[in-house]
């Protein structure tokens, strides 16, 4: 168990905010909020002042779960602290700041992100914990089939191209791509990564943090990180025609390029490009292969149960079902959820010639979609159904995660 003397915090600047040595309560309570959300795997920690109360709670394999609740006085000077942390403005109100500080838990390097708003009963903070040397995952580890990882370990190979990845928020869509850097030669090839924030760091690699508010955009650390005589191309995100343009022109220019969009599936992928104006035929040229992705909870293997097969029967997805599949039941190993970490299921789309022809004659999505089936891919419903009945996650997850 993490105590709140494993616990040391600092300011942005670097200055010491919370040490071990100090008692006051408050120092304490913080200390102890960010070592058991830390101890209970938490992305995110949420402080959210009600009418009678203000409840901490924390986000762990994409959940949120109650922590503790104080009165509003005890809340407030946790809130004033924690701005305090952040040089963030304590007397100013109804408006939006955002801030940061760091820490060491138990000797590992912690970072911690805080965005706070002014709502009806009081300040809302949200803190996202990043740790800054984190375990990045073997692609064996991701949750990938066998062919897919293989294709996947292909494409690294190739001195130039494109690999897109697709999915919502917190689908752990960069945690896929660094796990794909990790498995390149970084010594012998230079790797240039562009992100907002940087959640990882690996050795023999450039991450080149975006800041708005010091003109730093996707698009212009691209254009500079273009002269730094790159191999590979990180990019965090594609989210305008700039910097759409400005990648494709990079992977038909001799660098291997990897980034992620927002869209429903790998199909949708291929249109997302379309539709923030990049020419077909460039897109055809350029894309390799898109990959979507999406995270499931996994049963907790101390008590999962095994699930009424009649039941199975009606459901939407019941026809995939193959022999026993399992539910969650809830122990002390998983706090009562039923569940314990989560996994990746994935729809991958190689784009062959056949479906480059189609991009440059502007075919619809859904002829698209029906020759990407006809070429090999394999639905994401059918991917995940794998996962259920090996036991690694329930029917009721899945149709959770992918309605």
């Amino acid at each position: 168990m993490i105590k709140p003397e494993d616990v040391v915090l600092y300011k942005k600047s670097g200055e010491p905010g919370f040490a071990t040595t100090q008692k006051n309560r408050t120092s304490i309570l913080i200390r102890r909020l960010i070592g058991e959300a830390i101890e209970v795997r938490a992305t995110d920690v949420h402080i959210e002042p009600e009418s009678k109360r203000v409840r901490i709670r924390a986000r762990v394999d994409g959940f949120l779960r109650d922590m503790a609740e104080y009165d509003h006085e005890s809340g407030s000077r946790i809130l004033s602290a924690i701005k305090v942390l952040c040089d963030l403005d304590i007397t100013r109100k109804n408006r939006m700041q955002d801030g940061s500080f760091s820490g060491v838990v138990r000797g590992r390097p912690v970072e911690f992100r805080v965005s706070s708003v002014e709502e009806v009963f009081g300040d809302k903070m949200v803190i996202r914990i990043l740790e800054t040397e984190p375990e990045i995952i073997d692609l064996k580890r991701l949750g990938l089939d066998v062919k897919t990882e293989t294709d996947l370990r292909l494409f690294l190979t190739r001195p130039q191209g494109m690999l897109l990845v697709s999915g919502p928020t917190g689908s752990g869509k960069s945690t896929t791509l660094y796990s794909l850097l990790r498995e390149v030669d970084r010594k012998q090839r230079n790797v240039i990564a562009i992100e907002d924030p940087i959640e990882y760091h690996l050795e023999y690699m450039t991450q080149i943090p975006v800041s708005p508010k010091h003109g730093v955009t996707f698009a212009t650390a691209l254009r500079n990180a273009l002269r730094q005589d790159p191999n590979i191309l990180m990019i965090g995100e594609i989210r305008d025609s700039e910097t759409a343009a400005i990648a494709i022109q990079s992977g038909l220019t001799g660098h291997l390029v990897f980034s992620t969009v927002h869209a429903r599936d790998s199909v949708a992928t291929i249109y997302r490009l379309l539709d923030l104006g990049v020419e077909p035929f460039l897109v055809a040229n350029v894309l390799n292969m898109t990959l979507a992705q999406r995270l499931v909870r996994m049963l907790c293997r101390s008590c999962k149960v095994p699930h009424d097969p009649d039941e199975v029967k009606i459901r939407p997805l019941g026809r995939y079902v193959k022999g026993r599949i399992y539910s969650p039941k809830g122990c002390e190993r998983c706090e009562g959820t039923g569940y314990r970490g989560r996994t990746g299921v994935f729809e991958i789309v190689r784009v062959t010639e056949k479906m480059r022809d189609m991009i440059v004659e502007k075919a619809s999505e859904d002829v698209m979609r029906k020759v990407a089936r006809e070429e090999g891919m394999q639905p994401i419903h059918i991917a995940a159904m794998e996962k259920v009945n090996d036991g690694l996650t329930s029917l009721d997850e899945l149709e959770r995660v992918l309605g």
